[in-house]
């Protein structure tokens, strides 16, 4: 059973450690296309460190990209972690069931 509430390491906006708080966070529900991830290992890389430094721009209500060749845009308060290791524990609408509970790096 998926619970409600998770713990996440919530990134508030741009600028030193002081903007991670560590907090109880609702569990996302997948949408269509979407997988729920049940995040086992993540690792901090250079992404997550300027995001949070301020080296993205953000643009209020524009969802995040790191494209290359786009510009990239942040939304805050996020959850970091562009590299990650988990299991499917859930999935959207058009997403296959076999994809359910296998195990996954993301990047």
């Amino acid at each position: 059973m998926i619970p409600s509430s998770m713990k996440a390491m919530v990134l508030k906006g741009h600028g030193r450690i002081d903007q991670l708080m560590y907090q109880d966070v609702p569990v996302p529900q997948p949408r269509e296309g979407e997988v729920l991830v049940q995040v086992t290992a993540t690792a901090k890389n250079n992404t997550d460190r300027k995001a949070r430094e301020g080296l993205y721009p953000t643009k209020k209500g524009e969802m995040t990209s790191f494209q290359m060749g786009g510009k990239p845009t942040l939304t805050f308060p996020r959850i970091q972690g562009a590299d990650i290791v988990g299991r499917i524990v859930a999935v959207g609408t058009g997403v296959s069931e076999q994809e359910f509970r296998q195990r996954n790096n993301l990047a």
